[in-house]
């Protein structure tokens, strides 16, 4: 291998490095959100610390396009601690562009609010299981999530109980 090879290898698994930990620093900012809203909020320099701002999302909840850290507020809103695992990703990098595709479980426990409502103990989870795919990007910033899609292929446990005004307010974001 000569130098020229030996430095596209390099540039290649620094990208692969780069995008890996940008899916595990995102799975884990959502669980420490949800440890602590106040000291890791879902606001716009967290959403830069991840997305582009055109991003597009879809997920079982809808499709919307920007308005990452509202759309995290909204669907987290509906649940007390998580944990998000996330398997290996599968990644090809094109240039500044790459494709990622990682499995992933979704452990969410519900708000006391909820378990209250229905008469459920103390505890009750909602678990899903799937896996993302998504598009990156190379911004001078580092690189970052320009789609994200999240396909469920199977859920155990009670789902969230969305007040109406969640509900809407979701609807309004998908529609802006």
């Amino acid at each position: 291998m000569n130098d020229k090879e030996l430095a596209g290898r390099v540039a290649e698994l620094t990208d692969r490095a780069e995008l890996t930990e940008l899916v595990a620093r995102f799975f884990g900012s959502i669980d420490d959100r949800q440890r602590d809203a106040a000291a890791h909020p879902f606001d716009a320099a967290w959403a830069r610390a991840f997305f582009t701002d055109d991003v597009a999302f879809r997920y079982p909840v809808g499709a919307y396009t920007g308005h990452a850290a509202e759309l995290m507020d909204l669907t987290m809103d509906n649940f007390g601690l998580t944990q998000h695992l996330a398997g290996i990703p599968a990644i090809a990098v094109d240039g500044d562009r790459a494709t990622v595709r990682w499995s992933a479980v979704h452990t969410h426990v519900h708000p006391a609010s909820t378990q209250e409502a229905r008469g459920d103990r103390l505890g009750e989870t909602f678990v899903s299981g799937g896996h993302y795919d998504a598009e990156a990007v190379r911004t001078p910033d580092g690189w970052r999530f320009r789609a994200v899609s999240l396909s469920v292929a199977w859920t155990t446990g009670k789902p969230p109980l969305v007040p109406p005004e969640r509900r809407e307010a979701m609807a309004r974001l998908a529609a802006s």
